[in-house]
């Protein structure tokens, strides 16, 4: 059987009565369409008219008008030859007779859901479901109940298309009418494309049709689409070199202990961080253990013994460095020093690790018989 066909009410669709769908009704034992309009198979036969009113069915999401507000019910235009009910229990929160009109009054545009539509075609609504809300800003606009699908498309490309091109929200709702919210121009060239869908609802390949007249809309305001601007952004983000640094090659400093320096580049972040960190502790302990060897004479007075004999000469040895003037040139190693330095640098193993120390020399004792220390 040929789903993809135009079928008149009246017309013989099938002879199985569970396939009965939309569009359709069952008379002894087969199934015939009801209205005039495209026949479709999914699961079951319906039969989606190519004109008429809105008839609701259970779990639509619609757009209603607040038309009538009683003690217990709102009651609401759903673009269809019925009304829609909304009883207060299917209202989120407990609201007391008085306070009905508090949530919806006389005209408010409402997102709503259909619960149940009984034989006598009465529609109840509710308002707890997380998508219904109260439009209070933006646009709406009316078509056709048949055109919904088609403004919607296959998968739901075409409603996606118009998001993308304007920019703006929109939802269809299953009743026909359509909420946008955005920039007025944009709503404008929306609201235009939706017309064309809306006239142009069996051209095939509409969806490409549709884009490229956005495009030219918006090319007589001066302008370029959304979607079309995101596009060419993209396009030049990826053509563009990155501007982001390549990281420089460090070279391995010479080894503390004199080992001969390595000619390799390091490329890793952590061995540039290994190398400061033990520069700081270098810096550290050479401070601890009184800044450097060219100084180290200068520091001695401090570390003068307490015994030293308080009739010691003025000009004595150990009292020299205080008595220098802030020019004089630095005193210069005694050959006991520099011997006494060479044998500890002489003693240290080769594949030792730690830093040089600094070695602080005594001032020669005043009395033989007396030890310095």
């Amino acid at each position: 059987m040929d789903t993809k066909r135009i079928v008149i009410p009246g017309e013989l669709l099938s002879d199985n009565p569970s396939l009965s769908g939309q569009g359709t009704y069952v008379s002894g034992g087969k199934v015939y369409a009801s209205v005039c309009g495209l026949l479709a198979q999914k699961g079951k036969l319906s039969v989606h008219p190519l004109s008429g009113p809105y008839l609701p069915k259970k779990n639509d999401l619609i757009i209603g008008y607040t038309t009538v507000v009683t003690s217990s019910n709102w009651i609401f235009d759903i673009n269809c030859p019925y009304e829609g009910l909304l009883h207060v229990m299917e209202y989120p929160i407990r609201v007391p007779s008085e306070e009905m009109t508090k949530h919806f009054e006389i005209g408010d545009t409402v997102l709503l859901k259909v619960t149940d539509v009984n034989a006598e075609m009465k529609v109840e609504l509710t308002y707890k479901d997380p998508v219904c809300r109260k439009l209070t800003k933006g646009r709406l606009h009316e078509v056709l109940y048949s055109k919904v699908s088609r403004i919607i498309g296959r998968s739901g490309a075409m409603i996606s298309m118009l998001k993308a091109k304007t920019g703006c929200d929109v939802f269809v709702g299953g009743n026909g009418r359509i909420w946008m919210n955005g920039n007025s121009e944009d709503m404008d060239i929306l609201t235009a494309a939706l017309k064309k869908i809306e006239a142009d609802a069996r051209v095939p390949g509409l969806t490409d049709l549709t884009a490229a007249y956005i495009d030219e809309q918006y090319a007589l305001l001066g302008r370029t689409s959304r979607g079309k601007k995101d596009e060419t952004a993209d396009i030049e983000s990826d053509s563009k070199p990155s501007s982001k640094a390549k990281p420089k090659p460090v070279s391995k400093k010479k080894s503390v202990l004199g080992a001969p320096e390595e000619t390799s580049e390091i490329m890793s972040s952590e061995a540039e961080l290994e190398s400061s960190a033990l520069k700081k502790r270098m810096d550290k302990k050479t401070a601890d253990n009184g800044n450097t060897p060219a100084n180290a004479l200068a520091n001695a007075p401090a570390n003068v013994p307490a015994n030293v004999p308080a009739n010691a000469p003025a000009n004595a040895p150990a009292n020299a460095p205080a008595n220098v003037p802030a020019n004089a040139p630095a005193a210069k190693k005694s050959p006991a020093a520099k011997s006494a330095a060479e044998r500890q640098k002489t003693g240290r193993q080769d594949n030792c690790t730690c830093f040089e120390s600094v070695y602080f020399i005594h001032p020669p004792a005043l009395d033989k018989n007396k030890s310095d220390r």
